[in-house]
């Protein structure tokens, strides 16, 4: 396993439990600047060196660290931890399922409680660094054809997959959940019924299938 899989465990606890100026850090370490994040209420798409009306540049890491900023602010506490993680080394992807309970600060005796599992896929970009291992930030331009040249793993984006019923418990965990869970159980037993009435259709084939709807 690569150094960078081995040090996600960190780079996931100061996302969530670090300062302000550690998770700057830890972006600007491990993240690439145009870097892309997908949630189910917010999204970064990816984008670099946009010019500001003032002057100035502009880069989609810099609203990465704002979102893990205000989710530090909202669940100061929050408690994650890092289940499973699979590295897909031919596709550069890094695959965490994740526990994590969030718990809105301002809410008293944690009645607004998330208690959720996801899986969150991180693409990886294998990328030339300077001698510290960091990026060019200066515009030199490390040639990826010298034998010198050093390579690691950078984040090229996140993407935070939940099932519908954790979803919903951070915007309705009053039992929000239990009701789409039931939801389920009926669509199932919808499916089964229709499966059962026609069970006929099934001897046909899809050849046959096909020739009936003509």
């Amino acid at each position: 396993m690569v150094q960078e899989v081995r040090e996600i465990d960190g780079v996931v606890t100061t996302l969530c439990h670090g300062s302000a100026d550690d998770q700057q850090a830890v972006l600007n370490e491990y993240f690439v600047p145009d870097a892309y994040f997908v949630h189910p209420l917010c999204r970064v798409p990816s984008f670099s060196n946009m010019t500001l009306p003032f002057g100035g540049k502009l880069e989609s890491r810099t609203f990465v660290r704002f979102i893990y900023e205000w989710y530090r602010i909202l669940s100061p506490k929050i408690q994650i931890a890092i289940n499973s993680k699979v590295f897909d080394q031919q596709h550069n992807l890094l695959y965490l399922t994740i526990h994590q309970v969030f718990t809105l600060w301002f809410v008293p005796f944690g009645l607004w409680q998330a208690k959720v599992k996801l899986v969150t896929v991180l693409e990886l970009v294998y990328l030339p660094v300077d001698e510290d291992g960091q990026l060019s930030d200066d515009g030199t331009v490390i040639p990826p054809d010298d034998k010198r040249t050093r390579y690691r793993y950078f984040i090229r984006g996140q993407e935070d997959n939940y099932q519908m019923t954790e979803w919903l418990k951070f915007i309705a965990p009053w039992g929000g959940h239990i009701l789409w869970y039931a939801g389920q159980l009926v669509s199932t037993l919808i499916c089964s019924f229709c499966a059962m009435l026609f069970w006929p259709l099934t001897f046909l084939g899809p050849n046959g299938l096909k020739r009936s709807k003509h």
